[in-house]
């Protein structure tokens, strides 16, 4: 259910800025309309604790085990303090790191020798000095001064030039010495690859206390969000304004709060313009599909209808005909009861777990389907639970039946009835409003469309009469109700659905109602491609599990492997085809867009 919400717009003296926000924020329930882009020095250091404390709290592994501990804002800025610091000593290690690498290849061709000596000899009288260039330049430059050559590639020359007393060098530009020898410069490295070892480590070891990180990146964020909002609330000469949301429930409660200190509210009904927070409540059982719609990040608009039951029916059957295996359900719900009991708490993604597996055991155990195993499936009492009419091996019951075409027929009985379900929900949250019984137009059109589906993919002949009659007055609702509009003559609106544009549209449109029903099947194509992989895996492995030994541990690896890899592909198709059903097919016909934006309330942040 998607709570009502009221429109509160709040005002008050200026004197009284502090102690309203404060007790308004203490109240906990008003949506700010928009994020007001204060600006003040408090805001200014807040955003930049912030983005100091998210900077840390982003270089610690995620997948280490959190280490609980009591929060003080002090001990979270310590730990974001030492994070930073190793991050810059780390940054320094890096750059010192990449400056001895380059001298290494810089010096490479000299050889390893100790800078220092080079000093020694000047002192006594002879220099040197270290020069690049061509052959024919060094062959030049050696019949006149003492050289020495150190390597030679095809082209270049790396090579020494000796001096005494006085004598001058070429005027040629000199390689600079090195401050250390090879060695030692191979030493520093090994010093500052130790030290971002021990840096990494650090920060290993400091990644079980992330969650304080994140308890005071959220108090941080409640405190950006309170000083955003006084440094930009409106101002009209002594007086102060904002304007939010807040449920319809609250209303009496922020009324009496407004009483109680002096301060002017107005609530008010939305507007079509206004952006609406939405909240979504529901009672235990239909929250289980809660975690599934965090983790596609959706939430229905405001105007939109809450389809959180549909969904957690649908999505139930949709994971149950695509995973279509017993042991594989009883696979997902073995090791959802022992994370159940490792993390020692529950919750709407443990029942919602606890239900898809449950679901999938059933289907299976129906089709008779245990790990893709004929085998498994002709056990008593396993065979005993099978419906012969949907039977994954329909041969074991010796009849001539086609459980394919059985299941392919059920993918389209539920397609309709999914979809018919979508345009008469329509229908009811459209009226009183005339348009609304445009939905029940593609209702008929829906259930007549559905004898052609049959007479095309199954066969299924000859196509009703009433069929094309319901096709055709379904065509003629939606082109005399799908136009009206309120304040609009009746006529007026039968003209705007026979636009030629419009027509087009419908026309395509009525055969998009046609693609819909049979995207349904993807249902039945999924569950059996899954099943034949299960099948062939377990094919590949029974020859090799008859033999003892080594042949046998391989036949086990390739059952081990080839269900795992048919689990993951059943993971990925349940999202690809489980979730697109109702995300798109069903919802599309709900006309919902998804749009919703979520209820944030301007309130306290809890301190830990």
């Amino acid at each position: 259910m998607i709570v009502k919400m009221k429109k509160a717009s709040f005002i008050f003296l200026e004197a009284e800025k502090d102690s309203a926000l404060e007790k308004i924020r203490k109240a906990g329930v008003v949506h700010l309309e928009q994020d007001f882009a204060g600006s003040s020095d408090t805001l200014t250091s807040l955003n930049a604790a912030f983005a100091r404390v998210e900077k840390a709290h982003m270089v610690l592994d995620p997948k280490v085990k959190v280490k609980t501990e009591s929060y003080s804002t002090e001990a979270a800025e310590s730990l974001a303090s030492e994070i930073l610091q190793l991050l810059d000593s780390r940054k320094e290690s890096e750059d010192k790191r990449s400056s001895i690498a380059s001298d290494l290849v810089k010096w490479e061709p000299w050889g390893d020798f100790d800078p220092s000596e080079i000093s020694i000899l000047r002192s006594r009288g002879v220099d040197l000095r270290f020069y690049e260039m061509t052959k024919p330049k060094w062959s030049e430059l050696s019949q006149t001064w003492t050289t020495f050559s150190v390597k030679e590639t095809k082209t270049s020359v790396f090579g020494i030039v000796a001096v005494t007393g006085d004598d001058p060098f070429p005027e040629i530009e000199a390689v600079q010495l090195p401050e250390f020898g090879i060695s030692e410069l191979k030493q520093q490295m090994l010093t500052e690859e130790k030290s971002m070892a021990d840096i990494e480590e650090r920060l290993l070891a400091l990644a079980e206390r992330r969650e304080l990180l994140e308890k005071r990146m959220g108090i941080l964020d409640q405190d950006i969000q309170y000083e955003s909002l006084r440094s930009g609330l409106g101002d009209e000469e002594s007086l102060l304004y904002f304007t939010g949301f807040i449920p319809t429930r609250d209303s009496e409660n922020i009324k009496s709060l407004a009483a109680d200190n002096g301060w002017a509210v107005l609530l008010s009904e939305p507007t079509e313009e206004d952006l609406v927070p939405s909240l979504v409540e529901n009672n235990k059982v239909v929250t289980t599909i809660k975690p599934l719609f965090d983790i596609l990040e959706v939430l229905p608009g405001y105007r939109e209808m809450d389809i959180s039951l549909d969904f957690l029916i649908s999505f139930t059957l949709f994971f149950s005909m695509i995973i279509g295996d017993a042991g594989y359900g009883s696979l997902f719900l073995i090791i959802t009861i022992l994370m159940r009991f490792k993390f020692k708490k529950g919750g709407p993604g443990f029942n919602l777990m606890y239900l898809l597996s449950t679901g999938a055991i059933i289907w299976g155990a129906l089709t008779g389907n245990w790990f893709g195993s004929i085998g498994l499936g002709n056990l008593e009492p396993l065979k005993g639970l099978v419906i012969p009419q949907i039977a994954a091996f329909p041969e074991i019951f010796g009849a001539d039946i086609d459980s394919g075409n059985t299941i392919k027929y059920m993918c389209f009985v539920i397609a309709t009835i999914q979809l018919c379900i979508a345009r008469f929900k329509n229908f009811i949250f459209r009226m009183p409003s005339l348009q609304a019984f445009e939905q029940l137009g593609w209702l008929s059109m829906l259930l007549g469309i559905y004898h052609i589906v049959l007479f095309l993919v199954l066969g299924i002949s000859p196509i009703p009469p009433y069929a094309l009659r319901m096709i055709a007055g379904g065509l003629l609702a939606v082109i005399v109700f799908g136009q009206q509009e309120k304040g609009v003559h009746f006529l007026k609106g039968v003209l705007k659905g026979l636009n030629p544009i419009g027509l087009f549209n419908l026309f395509l449109d009525s055969i998009g109602l046609l693609s819909d029903i049979i995207s349904y099947i993807r249902l039945f194509a999924v569950g059996l491609a899954s099943l034949a992989i299960a099948v062939s895996f377990n094919t590949m492995a029974a020859p090799l599990m008859q033999e003892p030994g080594v042949a046998m541990i391989g036949g086990a690896l390739i059952l081990l492997l080839g269900h795992s890899l048919n689990i993951v592909m059943g993971a990925l198709s349940l999202i690809v085809h489980g979730v697109r059903l109702n995300m798109l097919e069903y919802s599309g016909h709900l006309d919902m867009e998804w749009s919703g934006i979520k209820y944030k309330p301007f309130q306290k942040a809890l301190r830990p």
